[in-house]
């Protein structure tokens, strides 16, 4: 079994190269990685470009994730609803949020064209302020790499991350609306559990658990390929690694383990961020990639793991 190992080392990079960039006020515990101007203002320009022109659709590729606000009113849209394939469901604890991630470049299209008829007036293009970023990463589970931009019109705030390495779009969502019952629509703190505005967070314990399952197919996919035995069999054995290695650990972080299950060969992928040990991560990924897993039966099937150790959820 082929096995890809990528660690991503959360250290503060700051260039030599004197280039100059437009800096944002990050909240705490974000983690938020700048690009250049230039390539932002690249990025603005193809996005004004694939909203004005029918004909343009640079921006996109097959891959395109519509996050859980704005796939709440998308998957009312008669031509959203021809898109079989792709449904994305974000396990965070006992909440199941629902989005969607189009696998083919046609469905990407019809997407974006959704998006562009929104976009009916004057909207400006701009960086993400700390309520946007505190709503985007409340659901994603890795770190925010700019471009990210906010395509901000009168009734909605649009999010938009764009890879650096080709531009392309890869996550398009909305941020929600501030909660008018609580009666914080004027308040420059908002907060987010799940996605979703709440009115405070308890403070909760620091634990060491897997905290979420991300599953990156449809269900329809996950029963044709796998099984809730093979999923189960994948969950227990990584579970069971990560419980010896790091129920004593006092260092803080998270592990995103995100595992492929091809016909043929299976890939893994590491992510780690914050204060985690190192050392019990290699050892880690070590009993991880030791391990014998399950193929697909036919079409690969994506599967994220998020485990925090000693630390608070996400969203506290």
């Amino acid at each position: 079994m082929k096995i890809t190992t990528i660690l991503f080392l959360l250290f503060a990079f700051n260039s030599s190269s004197a280039q100059k960039i437009e800096t944002i006020t990050i909240p705490k515990g974000i983690v938020y990685n700048y690009c250049s101007d230039k390539i932002i203002d690249k990025t603005k320009k193809m996005i004004t470009s694939n909203i004005a022109d029918s004909t343009d659709y640079s921006l996109l590729q097959k891959t395109l994730i519509v996050g859980p606000v704005l796939w709440s009113r998308f998957k009312e849209y008669k031509k959203i609803q021809t898109i079989e394939k792709g449904k994305v469901s974000f396990h965070v604890d006992d909440l199941i949020l629902e989005g969607k991630m189009s696998q083919d470049i046609n469905d990407s299209k019809i997407i974006w064209n959704e998006f562009r008829k929104e976009i009916t007036e004057n909207y400006i293009i701009r960086k993400a302020n700390e309520q946007e970023l505190r709503y985007y990463w409340s659901v994603i589970s890795f770190d925010i790499d700019e471009p990210l931009l906010i395509v901000e019109t009168k009734n909605h705030n649009y999010i938009l991350n764009v890879l650096k390495k080709d531009l392309k779009l890869m996550w398009l969502d909305e941020v929600p609306p501030l909660n008018k019952e609580s009666g914080n629509e004027n308040s420059k703190v908002v907060m987010y559990r799940d996605g979703k505005v709440i009115d405070s967070i308890p403070k909760g314990v620091k634990e060491t658990k897997l905290e979420k399952v991300v599953f990156l197919n449809s269900d329809a996919e996950l029963k044709e390929n796998s099984s809730i035995e093979d999923i189960n069999e994948i969950l227990t054995k990584m579970k069971a690694i990560f419980e010896e290695l790091f129920k004593n650990s006092d260092k803080p972080g998270k592990i995103m383990v995100q595992i492929e299950l091809g016909k043929i060969e299976n890939k893994i992928d590491f992510a780690v961020r914050d204060e985690l040990d190192l050392d019990i991560m290699k050892e880690f990924e070590k009993k991880i990639n030791a391990e014998k897993y399950p193929n697909s039966k036919k079409d690969p099937i994506k599967i994220q793991f998020i485990f925090k150790v000693n630390s608070f959820d996400d969203s506290e």
